[in-house]
């Protein structure tokens, strides 16, 4: 089953939240990070990024060894 939910870019992680706010009892604390881990009141574990686009990796937001460590994390995490 899902544990863990990653979001690409500031769009999905604000949707993600917009829906737990309209699903769940939400606290406002939620801010986007790139890799905070957040414990979402269904048990869930949310980790925003940015996103991948060309733009950010070009402006070096992020890089192909931020993004896999990302998803090294998450890994780890759903395997917990």
């Amino acid at each position: 089953y899902l544990k863990v939910i990653v979001t690409l870019g500031k769009v999905a992680f604000d949707n993600c939240i917009k829906f737990y706010k309209k699903n769940y009892l939400l606290e406002n604390k939620f801010r986007f990070r790139h890799g905070v881990k957040y414990h979402l009141p269904d048990g869930k574990i949310l980790i925003p990024s940015y996103h991948p686009s060309p733009r950010n990796v070009n402006t070096k937001l992020i890089s192909e060894k931020m993004i896999i460590s990302l998803f090294r994390k998450a890994k780890r995490i759903s395997k917990a």
